[in-house]
């Protein structure tokens, strides 16, 4: 699915459940090729019981589907979610741009080296306004991200409009 439907909009966050060590998803990661976010620590709405589990947020964030991953309805609700996004041929991300973002998308990292693909539509004093590829928003104070990706906001900032 991640594969299928990423130039859509879709983004695949894998949460590791039962404790392994992190040597152990490192493994299974670079085996199994994932290209998606694995992560462990993850808290979010009860998907009930068994492993795995699917949940499908649309792109305002509301979950409208859990399953099992394999079930048929999983990828139907995956393209439910995704039907009001409008797909581009020339937008490597597959997503249309509504306005000139401030910096295109791209792998963003904290202070403790965790990374996140987004886009950075603006800036608000010091909280980015972001946006994930399949349109989500979510904000983030960028006094938290790396000297380098502070960096590259302040010279997107000062850069003259349509500059990239």
């Amino acid at each position: 699915m991640d594969k299928k439907y990423k130039k859509k909009g879709l983004v695949v966050v894998a949460p590791e459940v039962q404790g392994s060590p992190k040597e152990s998803i490192e493994k299974l990661v670079e085996e199994e090729k994932m290209a998606y976010t694995v992560t462990s620590g993850i808290s979010g709405p009860s998907l009930g019981r068994g492993i795995p589990r699917t949940a499908v947020f649309d792109t305002k964030g509301k979950l409208i589907y859990v399953g099992h991953p394999m079930a048929r309805e999983t990828e139907k609700a995956i393209k439910d979610a995704l039907k009001d996004v409008e797909e581009s041929g020339d937008d490597s991300s597959g997503l249309t741009s509504r306005k000139q973002d401030l910096v295109a998308k791209r792998g963003w990292t904290n202070a403790e080296g965790k990374t996140i693909e987004a886009t950075l539509v603006e800036v608000v004093g010091t909280t980015g306004h972001f946006k994930f590829p399949n349109g989500r928003k979510f904000e983030y104070d960028i006094t938290k991200l790396s000297a380098d990706d502070q960096e590259l906001i302040k010279k997107a900032q000062e850069a003259p409009a349509g500059d990239e």
